[in-house]
């Protein structure tokens, strides 16, 4: 089951999800998905872990029916619909003999939640107030109220008094909340509570980011959930309406509010003062009190670089969406000559940016199996059009972070071997800022554990790019075995 990343608002919530395997290739399996609602209809985000290391689908038939429940449309009866669907996995985890799994998902609508756990997972709440673990792993550790520090607690925590799809009895852990705008309600596998409850406070209360989903990205790099032998599934549901591009903080408007009053006290010297009388006339702006001096008009070069770019077209929007955010002093750039640039796309159905400035390829079903991301909008640092136009892409995407990488690295059929060979043994260090795109008929990594240390290691348009030929755009790295070629990516958006 492939990975998603979600930061949709939902009656004034947001949800997001994610997936972070660890380094051992002998883990248990996870899986974590949920579903958007339309008020009034319920959302969802689920996570779940396999009970043992063997290859087992338990995990993913958790999270799929739960989801698959809520995407039918609930309205009524959530807490009912989220038992039921709890219910129906455990039933076809049975059916099937398997060994079953810990899985914990949260329901919301408006500004309720209604949550369930099941084996070791945990749910928190976290809010002004501080961090509070609403739900405990069902665990002998736990049972025993067992502290982290005790000698036996690595192996207690192990041992499960209940789980779904057991044939002992026993039933998930329900509960209903309310969300209030300040409050974040957060679910996670084994893998990532453990590390949540050892690792200091300031990592959890951070404050959110741009979006939920960044700020379960950074939780789950602050957690080195990547580097710990098993790796974690996490979620969570937040009243804070992040990344809705819809509404501007009061503090914005408070400050365009000053900004206008310090102009109209400029312009119009203080109209709002009362005036009484005839304002008395002195000899300070007398003509022979002052020598007038004409100043001659300069050229207005920002103007000028937009008028000689086109003053039609897609340039002239995306002159308008960067000026105002430049100094006064500052010319656009002129990127006429980088469009269209050449953008990749990860997830979602047809893409929404327009072909005179984006060439987009387009991977719409990516698979974690055999692929590595993270969303968000990842651009070559230094590259002027990558950036600018990342910023414009970030307009439309007012969800994704724009992530500036040291390169973006686009392997095609004429370099397989000597592509494959490089990226598998590129440092973890340089890695992390390497971007790679891969657009061949034949396998290049083969979902091997080392595609993980790229932040982004996902496929093109394999069909129909694969001939052309491979390359790379920003900084060059020794060994790399392919050149700078304007046909291969700079920015690659990750829904």
């Amino acid at each position: 089951m492939k990975r998603q990343l979600s930061d949709q608002p939902d009656a004034g919530c947001s949800v997001a999800w994610q997936l972070q395997n660890g380094r051992s290739r002998i883990q248990r399996d996870m899986a974590a998905d949920g579903f958007k609602g339309d008020y009034p209809y319920a959302g969802v985000v689920v996570v779940a872990e396999n009970r043992v290391s063997e290859d087992d689908s338990s995990a993913s038939i958790a999270v799929e029916t739960v989801r698959d429940v809520f995407a039918e449309g609930v309205a009524f009866g959530v807490e009912d619909a989220l038992i039921d669907s709890l219910n129906e996995a455990a039933e076809s985890m049975r059916d099937k003999k398997l060994s079953g799994c810990s899985v914990a998902a949260i329901a919301f609508s408006g500004t309720h939640i209604w949550y369930a756990s099941a084996g070791n997972c945990r749910i928190y709440r976290i809010d002004s107030d501080g961090i509070e673990c609403l739900v405990h792993d069902q665990s002998s550790a736990a049972e025993m109220r067992m502290s982290p520090d005790h000698t036996d607690y690595s192996k207690k925590v192990k041992e499960l008094k209940w789980w779904l799809g057991s044939t002992s009895p026993g039933k998930p852990v329900c509960g209903h909340s309310r969300i209030k705008r300040d409050t974040t309600y957060l679910v996670l596998t084994a893998g990532g509570w453990v590390q949540f409850e050892s690792s200091a406070v300031a990592v959890h209360t951070k404050a959110i980011k741009k979006t939920l989903a960044g700020w379960l990205s950074s939780l789950s790099r602050d957690l080195k959930l990547a580097y710990r032998r098993q790796g974690g599934a996490l979620g969570a549901v937040s009243g804070v309406k992040s990344g809705s591009g819809t509404s501007v903080p009061w503090k914005s408007w408070s400050l365009v509010a000053a900004v206008l009053g310090l102009i109209g006290f400029l312009v119009f010297a203080n109209p709002f003062s009362p005036r009484t009388g005839e304002e008395e006339k002195t000899d300070l702006f007398y003509p022979d009190s002052v020598e007038q001096i004409v100043q001659p008009i300069m050229e207005d070069t920002s103007q000028l670089a937009v008028d000689t770019a086109g003053s039609s077209g897609m340039f002239s929007m995306i002159a308008d969406s960067l000026t105002v955010e430049l100094p006064d002093s500052e010319v656009v750039p002129d990127i006429t000559s980088d469009l269209p640039l050449q953008v990749v796309q990860v997830g979602g159905e047809v893409p929404v940016l327009s072909p005179d400035t984006f060439a987009v390829s387009l991977n719409a079903e990516p698979d974690l199996q055999w692929e590595n991301f993270t969303p968000g909008i990842y651009a070559v640092s230094g590259d002027t059009a990558s950036c600018v136009l990342a910023q414009v892409i970030s307009s439309s995407y007012p969800g994704l972070e724009i992530v500036e990488v040291d390169r973006i690295v686009t392997v095609r059929e004429n370099g397989v071997a000597e592509s494959a060979r490089w990226l598998s043994s590129l440092s973890r260090e340089l890695a992390e800022s390497t971007v790679v795109v891969v657009e061949t008929r034949s396998s290049v990594a083969g979902g091997a554990e080392w595609i993980r240390n790229y932040p982004v290691f996902t496929n093109g348009n394999r069909a129909d790019r694969a001939g052309e030929a491979g390359g790379f755009a920003g900084d060059s790295l020794p060994g790399l075995p392919s050149l700078r070629n304007p046909r291969c990516y700079r920015i690659v958006v990750v829904l």
